[in-house]
């Protein structure tokens, strides 16, 4: 079989996830789900696999998963006390800012979001180049005035797939640093921290602190708010509001339907304290859901038990896994490999204007974005 076909079980299972998920939302009318995305969402082909895509003029309200202005601007400017340099902070402020002018005026949000599960990491399928250039041709057509985006490429995984989008055409421009575990040399296994942390997961499964790992057949329906509130917690109240705010709602549709696996962790009161939801696909695992209460000790552990039990599936299940940006120090002290990831953007259909701004803000961001995700660890 060539090393660019896709495995139809895995196409086959694929398919079936976007049609559930597509039609999860559209119960929940996308924002009954995700409150602060605002999009048309819809299925789209690509040779033999159905994925779900997003359509967006401007929206510059959005979350960053439909949003490449929030991502690059709003969302960035959220994260810049990270640098932990007031004058590199107020540099790169300011230079967003004008950024900023100029990717309005390139209707950067103008886009059709190809396989966009609406979440921080999308795990692409294997598509082979006849079916890109294909899809390309159509989808350009038929939203002559929209850029095709796609997010999640990074060259650990794609390489293959961003050579072949980069031989069509499309624009690369870097979006973040993730950490990439690896199912083959599972070096990350023996690294001090990870023993740490599983001898701490241990004191869990002994009884010896006063916390309970919840497996996803032991979760309660009336456990979907405590999971909420540990999401927002983290990522919305600690990082930025700017990220997928995921409701009590969508939270238990993703966990009837098997799209999201969840594992938490339950304390003497009955309350969820700490939850990670593992969303996986095309034989990877990623994770879309991590929270915890965050008023409650640190000495309790709660992040380490939650990459513990996530780093202890993966090595028992022997699949790679992207764990996203964030917490670079962390992670990479567990053995993740950091990967430049970037997100693809088509643009030759588009005017003079706009493709002309799109190629300069993909050039300046490949000349400087990845020393400085690589520098400061993010």
């Amino acid at each position: 079989m060539p090393t660019n076909a896709p495995d139809m079980n895995l196409t086959n299972e694929a398919n079936q996830a976007a049609k559930t998920f597509v039609h999860t939302l559209e119960e929940l009318n996308i924002c009954g789900g995700i409150r602060n995305v605002d999009t048309q969402y819809q299925l789209i082909q690509i040779g033999e696999q159905l994925v779900p895509a997003t359509l967006n003029y401007a929206e510059y309200h959005n979350s960053y998963v439909c949003s490449p202005y929030t991502a690059y601007i709003s969302y960035a400017k959220d994260e810049l006390s990270l640098l932990k340099r007031p004058l590199l902070e107020n540099l790169l402020s300011g230079l967003m800012m004008v950024a900023g002018v100029f990717l309005k005026l390139g209707k950067l949000n103008q886009t059709l979001s190809i396989n966009n599960w609406l979440v921080s990491t999308n795990l692409l399928p294997s598509w082979n180049p006849t079916d890109i250039a294909q899809a390309t041709q159509r989808l350009s057509e038929q939203y002559p005035k929209h850029s095709l985006s796609i997010r999640s490429l990074n060259g650990k995984q794609h390489a293959q797939l961003i050579d072949t989008l980069k031989s069509q055409g499309w624009l690369m421009i870097p979006a973040r640093q993730i950490y990439w575990f690896d199912a083959e040399n599972r070096q990350w296994w023996r690294r001090n921290n990870t023993k740490n942390d599983q001898a701490l997961l241990r004191k869990v499964e002994a009884g010896k602190l006063p916390l309970q790992w919840v497996k996803p057949d032991e979760l309660l329906d009336s456990d979907f708010k405590s999971l909420e509130i540990c999401f927002n917690q983290l990522f919305i109240e600690k990082h930025s509001h700017y990220n997928p705010q995921f409701s009590e709602e969508f939270l238990r549709q993703m966990h009837h339907k098997k799209l999201i696996e969840f594992h938490s962790f339950r304390d003497d009161s009955g309350r969820i304290v700490a939850t990670i939801g593992l969303f996986t696909q095309q034989n990877t695992i990623t994770t879309p859901i991590v929270g915890y209460d965050t008023d409650l000790p640190k000495t309790l552990g709660l992040y380490r038990l939650l990459m513990a039990v996530l780093l202890r599936l993966t090595y028992e299940r022997q699949q790679p896994m992207n764990l996203s940006s964030g917490a670079g120090s962390f992670k990479r002290a567990r053995g993740g490999e950091a990967v430049l990831e970037v997100t693809a953007f088509y643009t030759q259909h588009l005017s003079p204007l706009r493709r002309w701004i799109h190629i300069g803000f993909a050039k300046l961001l490949n000349r400087f974005a990845p020393q400085m995700f690589e520098k400061h660890q993010i």
